[in-house]
């Protein structure tokens, strides 16, 4: 307890001048966005000097301050929780899928640069977490049911963390939600992630008969996560899919991570809105965007892009850099999503990876699945967080209506033009301050030159 205090202690005491900075600016400049008020303004000073401070302390450090809250972090008063193990038999049974998944990706244990098979954590019991409404309201269903994947990088937080989301979820999808503490990296790097949000949809599936679980129906049963928990989200739709497994009833994505190549350019136009660290958390500064533009330069001319990314400092903690291009790591980089589920992404236009939700959105507009994409004014990276705002209420709200509407008894996405013909629905929307609608037609210059290229390419790392 005491390191835990001396922690925040040592973060707190020097962020005065901060704290006076935000105040001036704000009052004297204006805020970073039209919208925010000056408590506000304070917030997003002090999320982003948080975040810049993991970037600074040695990797383990950061783990521990993101997990602060892990002990005493309060349950909603007006929900149930309850603890679950998952039998090691159901990542016995996953292990088989993913196998075969990264065989077919040509991916072996030498690219990965890990036994995954034999990785010595799988021997702590997977666990997650029940949230459950005590009131249950008109909007609950029996049986409907929610996996919740947290984000953090892949390396940080906690399904403690994101109790906030588990009980807002089970409140307005009225459902009971199952929160997974999945393996984070860089202890176990992809696919253990993905491994273990495999086992815990087995499991929901096809519970012990001794577990006094009740099966989930597939169809009765969404997968959400927020940012890397986002883009674990769509890399474990992709695996069900392509596994030949039931599919979801529908995935959400709250600000979701799905491009783990840094290549689009809110990544870097964003960074004054936002509270991530600026170009994405890194190996301590070493991969940034600017210095690894500077590192391609002095690689050999001539080289080819694979080269050239073994060549480079490792870019994420979640895998090496060869298997970035992998679409269960970077799911953007699908070009086929037949045979997936209606998608809900929700993103802000103030975050830094706003584009890659747009550019996801764009680039499937004919793909044979409904998606929703809803972009929100002024806001930043996983802005639900933020429950005083006005914003984070409505993206909770367009997130239980979902829930329900693609799961059992829900009215479903699908538009019917006529009895024979039901066509998916792709709905591309701002959503303002105020909670007014209108179309998004935004498009992002140069995606398709720059997707599937770290940084978008030596053309545009060279700008930097």
């Amino acid at each position: 307890m005491k390191k835990k205090a001396a922690l925040v202690w040592n973060f707190l005491l020097p962020k005065a001048p901060l704290l006076i900075k935000t105040t001036v600016s704000h009052f004297t400049f204006g805020p970073a966005k039209p919208s925010w008020s000056y408590k506000f303004s304070i917030t997003m000073a002090m999320a982003r000097a948080f975040a810049a401070h993991l970037e600074d302390v040695p990797l383990k450090q950061s783990q521990i301050m993101s997990r602060l809250n892990d002990k005493y972090a309060p349950i909603h008063a007006g929900a149930n929780s309850s603890e679950s193990t998952i039998p090691n038999t159901y990542r016995d049974k996953a292990a088989v899928y993913v196998s075969k998944l990264l065989r077919d990706q040509d991916i072996d244990s030498d690219k990965l640069g890990w036994d995954w098979e034999h990785d010595p954590r799988i021997e702590k019991p997977l666990k997650g977490e029940w949230t459950e409404t005590k009131v249950k309201d008109e909007k609950f269903a029996e049986g409907r049911t929610v996996l919740y994947l947290h984000g953090g990088g892949y390396f940080l937080c906690s399904i403690r963390t994101h109790r906030w989301a588990t009980w807002n979820m089970a409140r307005l999808g009225g459902a009971k939600v199952f929160s997974l503490d999945y393996r984070l990296a860089p202890d176990s790097p992809f696919p253990a992630a993905l491994h273990d949000a495999l086992a815990a949809y087995l499991y929901l599936l096809d519970p012990p008969a001794d577990s006094n679980i009740t099966p989930v129906d597939p169809k009765n049963l969404v997968i959400m996560g927020d940012s890397a928990g986002g883009g674990l989200t769509f890399a474990t739709m992709l695996a069900i899919r392509d596994a030949g497994l039931p599919l979801p009833a529908g995935i959400i994505g709250w600000s979701p991570w799905i491009d783990l190549l840094h290549s689009m350019p809110s990544l870097l136009e964003n960074t004054a809105s936002d509270y991530l660290p600026a170009e994405g958390f890194s190996h301590g500064g070493q991969a940034s965007l600017k210095k690894l533009a500077k590192a391609i330069v002095q690689v050999t001319p001539g080289l080819d892009d694979d080269m050239i990314m073994q060549k480079l400092p490792t870019v994420q903690h979640y895998t090496n850099n060869r298997l970035l291009r992998c679409k269960y790591v970077s799911p953007v980089l699908e070009d086929d999503l037949a045979g997936t589920c209606p998608i809900m992404i929700i993103a802000g236009d103030g975050e830094m990876l706003r584009d890659e939700s747009i550019v996801f959105a764009k680039k499937h507009a004919n793909a044979p699945t409904s998606i929703l994409l809803r972009v929100y004014d002024d806001m930043p990276h996983v802005f639900q967080m933020f429950g005083f705002l006005p914003s984070a209420k409505h993206s909770l709200y367009e997130s239980g209506d979902f829930i329900r509407s693609v799961t059992l008894g829900g009215n479903g996405l699908s538009s019917v033009k006529n009895d024979d013909n039901k066509e998916p629905i792709k709905s591309y929307e701002r959503i303002s301050i105020q909670g007014w609608r209108r179309p998004l037609e935004d498009d992002i210059p140069d995606w398709k030159e720059r997707i599937g290229k770290l940084g978008g390419g030596p053309k545009f790392l060279a700008k930097l």
